[in-house]
């Protein structure tokens, strides 16, 4: 063996013992990528934080409700907060579309947990009100992260890997929580009573504590002004979004346009934002756009999961986070990363190069598109194959390699 191929070796193995000591051992190989657990536990009315409504003098208690796989061994779990939708005046944590997600997210291996978030009464219903009970909202989040962390060994959380995913109201309090400074708060958030910096709301004892999160799914969300969002301050987002949104613009305008109400603020939407993150140079993000499909589509007319879409949303979100855990969970998954694949973006042919995973035998590559469809499955035996993907839709791809039951993961976009 030469010198190089030693130091490889013994990289992953003290990797793997890192891994091992400090991240517990997944159950199965292909944790996080499939449901490797049958059953959840749900430790409900969690309460993370008191904080004062808008209108009213007295605070009141936020809870949560945390998910976690049963008979789960791994010490330090990545942990996704999700944060309903109702356009800041209705909803709650038990939401069918927070409860699908925390569950099946538990299955494959993540702790999880649906937050409460301040909301406002219909009879408060005023631009000024929906933006202080907006940023109110954005202050919840901050608190769910910091709770956490503050009780990351309680829950068995790593800290490093939080993950924030939202529904309409829910998804533009999380963009606000994660890219809003002092100097960019709305103006009406000044006015009396003062609410206060973005992180200053919720208990006393985890008010030091960096709300800094690993990523986060915003679906059918939005910025009240792109200028919020800038290099230095940029966590890595998947957005999901219908073309035909009214509710919250899919590129900009005002919520609720096709209702003209006066009250309603103007915002960017995920095309604006995906556009402002390409002007900046950023390559880390996701932008799912849905042709035709309007606000909150995983929803049936009955308000319940429309089970093909909610599929292709979970599809992406499953993808993101394997994407951005930034570590395996086995030697082999490690020994999988070595396999490259270029160019990305790709346009004609995307070449896939191994030097190591070929020694254990050939690889299984699947490729899927974001709604989880196949657009080829193979067995690899050469340490340079190529793919022609020039017929393909334009988009984002997941390549996933398989071998010897375990599973690794990695993204290419199709231009």
């Amino acid at each position: 063996m030469n010198t190089k191929r030693l130091l490889m070796c013994s990289t992953l193995l003290a990797a793997f013992v890192f891994l091992l000591s400090n991240r517990g051992v997944a159950q199965s190989g292909t944790r996080f990528l499939d449901p490797v657990f049958d059953e959840v536990v749900t430790t409900e009315a969690v309460p993370f934080s008191s904080a004062i409504r808008e209108g009213e003098t007295t605070p009141t208690t936020l809870y949560l409700d945390f998910y976690e796989p049963e008979g789960d061994t791994m010490a330090a779990r990545p942990l996704v907060i999700t944060v309903f939708g109702g356009a800041f005046v209705t909803g709650s944590r038990d939401y069918v579309d927070m409860v699908a997600y925390c569950t099946r997210l538990a299955k494959l291996g993540y702790a999880t947990a649906s937050i409460d978030y301040r909301l406002l009464s219909w009879l408060q219903l005023s631009e000024s009100a929906l933006m202080r009970d907006a940023y109110m909202a954005a202050q919840d989040v901050s608190s769910a992260i910091r709770f956490f962390k503050l009780h990351n060994e309680d829950y068995r959380i790593d800290p490093d890997r939080i993950f924030l995913l939202g529904n309409s109201a829910g998804s533009i309090a999380i963009l606000a929580e994660m890219f809003m400074g002092e100097e960019e708060r709305p103006e009406q958030t000044f006015t009396e009573p003062d609410l206060g910096t973005m992180h200053s709301a919720g208990f006393e004892e985890y008010a030091d504590i960096s709300p800094q999160v690993a990523g986060a799914i915003p679906h059918w969300g939005g910025v009240n002004a792109l200028d919020v969002i800038d290099v230095e301050e940029y966590t890595p987002i998947c957005m999901i979004h219908g073309t035909e949104d009214l509710t919250v613009p899919f590129d900009s305008g005002y919520c609720f346009s096709n209702f003209s109400l006066p009250y309603m603020p103007y915002m960017y939407g995920s095309h604006a934002i995906a556009s402002h993150l390409e002007s900046m140079g950023v390559t880390d993000f996701e932008f799912h756009p849905f042709e035709g499909e309007e606000h909150a589509f995983y929803y049936n007319a009955t308000y319940q999961l429309d089970e093909e879409k909610f599929g292709w949303c979970f599809n992406i979100t499953r993808d993101f986070l394997w994407a951005h855990l930034g570590w395996p969970t086995s030697t082999q998954e490690a020994t999988m990363q070595e396999v490259t694949l270029y160019p990305n973006p790709v346009t004609a042919s995307i070449v896939f190069q191994d030097e190591t995973l070929l020694q254990n035998g050939p690889y299984q590559l699947q490729v899927l598109d974001v709604l989880g469809r196949e657009m080829a499955n193979v067995l690899v035996s050469s340490p340079h194959f190529s793919i022609d993907v020039s017929g393909w839709p334009s988009g984002v791809y997941v390549a996933r390699f398989g071998q010897n039951d375990i599973s690794s993961c990695r993204k290419f976009v199709k231009r």
